[in-house]
């Protein structure tokens, strides 16, 4: 029985080195979403800035959508959907908004572009469109180091793997008509962590969703000071109206409308929370 148990164990701890072998090399994963390959795809060059100044109706209608992305890492549609609602709700009721739609990624996979996003408007009946896109990179290495384990048959160590994350994600903010940039704002994260070969795919998992909500957390600064020049650069260049969707012109602060697009990273603090 003795022999039975100590040949288990040794089998065991041949199958853990082989496991520990095969991160000799680095291994690179993750998953990413391309704004640019989207709105301009087949290497289309995005056509001279005219002179149309975007005006703004308000209550504003947004939409809310990812950019359709790739890679084993990528977000799932129900982590997609439950970031993008708790936006809506977050902006349920204000007066500057008459409504937010969430529009699944799906709605964006079949065809690229602005004319993909002019159906999409006209499908859910919006005028802003708020894009994130994100690009995120998994790197486990073996480590110099190693972690020791106690079995029945003494000592046995297997080394350690060095897990590190680097998160950018981004969110750009488009009037419909003409096709205009109003507003962006990026984050970045890098993170690391180390574990077991045997454990690598889900501290994995682990670095990319947290380094995923701190990218968003950095993206909230950020936004905090684009707003505030964003601001100062329309009182001089006049580049945007706000009008009122009634009819006329208004007087609302832009600030209020750009408020909405700040909705859809503050709420990447808790939206692996619940």
């Amino acid at each position: 029985m003795f022999r039975l148990i100590a040949t288990l164990l040794a089998s065991m701890a041949m199958f853990l080195a082989s496991c520990s072998w095969m991160f000799v090399q680095q291994y690179r994963s993750g998953s990413s979403s391309s704004l640019v390959e989207f709105l301009y795809p087949d290497g289309e060059v995005p056509p001279p800035v005219d002179g149309h100044i975007p005006v703004i109706k308000v209550p504003a209608r947004v939409g809310i959508a990812f950019v359709p992305g790739h890679g084993n890492l990528a977000l799932t549609e129900a982590e997609q959907n439950q970031l993008l609602g708790q936006v809506r709700d977050a902006f349920m009721g204000r007066d500057y908004v008459e409504r937010i739609e969430v529009i699944p990624s799906t709605y964006l996979r079949g065809k690229k572009g602005f004319d993909s996003l002019a159906q999409v408007g006209r499908l859910y009946s919006v005028d802003l469109m708020a894009l994130v896109s994100y690009d995120q990179v998994v790197t486990t290495g073996e480590t110099a180091s190693s972690i020791l384990y106690w079995t029945i048959v003494g000592a046995y160590t297997i080394r350690g793997n060095e897990n590190e994350v680097t998160t950018f994600v981004d969110t750009a903010v488009f009037d419909l008509n003409t096709q205009r940039m109003l507003f962006r704002a990026p984050g970045l994260d890098e993170a690391s962590k180390r574990s077991t070969a045997v454990a690598v795919g889900q501290v994995s998992r682990e670095l990319s969703e947290g380094s995923f909500e701190v990218a968003m957390q950095q993206m909230t600064t950020n936004l905090d000071s684009e707003l505030e020049r964003f601001r100062e650069r329309i009182k001089v260049d006049q580049s945007v109206r706000v009008v009122s969707r009634s009819g006329g012109e208004g007087s609302v602060d832009l600030l209020l409308l750009l408020g909405l697009c700040a909705g859809l990273l503050w709420v990447g603090r808790s939206t692996r929370q619940g």
